[in-house]
């Protein structure tokens, strides 16, 4: 098994877990999915990679946070997720 799986694993849920946490996108995560998924579907159903990366990786932050008890406020109330005006909508 490759040494990165737990790493990539981690990422990708990560990922998948902000897409529907987030009020902005969950509505869109059926749609990239029956489109396979891939970069191209992503930033036409979701918006530019580039863009939705640094909600992410907030996301990922506050999640990190949340779960070393530094941070009290469920993920749910993360302001990357409850900001819908954050980023222009794709």
């Amino acid at each position: 098994m490759n040494s990165q799986f737990n790493l990539y694993y981690l990422h990708w849920w990560t990922l998948t877990h902000f897409v529907f946490q987030s009020p902005r996108y969950r509505e869109h995560a059926l749609e990239l999915a029956q489109r396979g998924g891939g970069m191209d579907a992503f930033e036409q159903v979701i918006g530019p990679v580039d863009q939705v990366q640094i909600e992410w990786h907030s996301y990922v932050r506050h999640l990190k946070s949340t779960l070393s008890g530094r941070d009290l406020k469920p993920v749910r109330s993360h302001s990357t997720l409850s900001n819908t005006n954050a980023l222009p909508k794709p």
